[in-house]
């Protein structure tokens, strides 16, 4: 276990005796899960930190008007929204559901006070992480506006997913997506098309397939 949760960025920098004296001092339970398990729903109060220990989760983030929703998978060890912790909504932005066997370890939240801020490695690399979130998400709320309907809808993408990259799932009609990008439904037609010609996504009845959204960012970056 301890050298699973050593390789998440939250705890780089810090011994396993550091990272064993906090343990020690918090109560933390374990939880098992079997694949489509609900882990954390969306809106649901954020009050631990919850990390993936063993096996892989999926990640829903559903549109306020459920007229679409984007699904993305995490391999553990993974921390599920740390930053929702905290501020005026600690609520969770995504639902989260056990893709496989899961194993999680979860810590109630009054612990980071009492314990892991004691620790300024942990507490700086939090902070870090927390100002990454935000800079990547303002970085591409203000870059130059794509030039072409392919990147409009990277970048549609790209400011709804919880991940950079990895494998994507979007369910939206080619209707709804036309009108959230002020676009026709023929010309967003012809853009999916073109990329599934790349071999960049896969078309299916309100579904997009993307198999690598890393590959799919470089190829539109051009465009």
């Amino acid at each position: 276990m301890y050298e699973n949760l050593l390789i998440l960025p939250y705890f780089q920098g810090m011994s396993k005796d550091e990272l064993t004296g906090i343990l020690d001092k918090v109560k933390f339970e374990f939880t098992q899960y079997t694949a489509n398990d609900e882990i954390a729903a969306q809106g649901a109060e954020c009050n631990r930190f919850v990390i993936l220990i063993q096996g892989s989760i999926k990640i829903v983030s559903t549109a306020d008007n459920h007229k679409y929703k984007i699904e993305e998978r995490a391999q553990a060890p993974y921390a599920i929204e740390p930053y929702s912790l905290f501020g005026g909504k600690p609520q969770y932005q995504r639902s989260y559901y056990a893709q496989s066997n899961c194993s999680i370890l979860s810590i109630d939240k009054s612990y980071f006070y009492s314990e892991f801020f004691k620790h300024q490695i942990f507490s700086i690399n939090l902070l870090n992480l927390i100002s990454r979130k935000i800079q990547i998400t303002n970085d591409t709320i203000w870059n130059k506006m794509p030039c072409s309907i392919e990147g409009s809808i990277v970048r549609f993408i790209a400011l709804r997913s919880e991940l950079s990259g990895g494998e994507k799932w979007i369910y939206i009609k080619m209707e709804d997506l036309a009108d959230m990008l002020q676009e026709t439904r023929l010309n967003i037609s012809k853009a999916l098309n073109n990329m599934q010609e790349q071999g960049l996504v896969t078309l299916s009845r309100k579904e997009i397939y993307i198999p690598s959204f890393n590959k799919l960012s470089m190829a539109m970056s051009v465009l």
